[in-house]
């Protein structure tokens, strides 16, 4: 019989992969998401490229916050395990 994912309260190798995989996928789909949200509000707005510029540039802004936090989370379960 398998053992639990979680021993002792020990984050499990398949949850860290899961979470340091995700900041690739911000990465690329938080500008891309930015880009086309910030056309379509350019469009609107009359200024297509100028929205597509500064969407580009909050998506970049977004994942590299979003980034970050899951990093400190990170940290902060291997700062745990250590203790132990």
């Amino acid at each position: 019989m398998p053992e639990p994912p979680e021993k002792d309260g020990e984050p499990s190798a398949l949850k860290t992969s899961g979470l340091l995989l995700a900041i690739p996928t911000l990465l690329i789909v938080a500008p891309i998401v930015g880009y086309f949200v910030g056309s379509f509000v350019g469009r609107w707005l009359k200024g297509e490229e100028l929205g597509g510029i500064a969407g580009l540039a909050l998506g970049f802004a977004a994942a590299g916050r979003e980034t970050y936090k899951i990093y400190r989370r990170y940290q902060a379960e291997e700062e745990k395990r250590t203790r132990r």
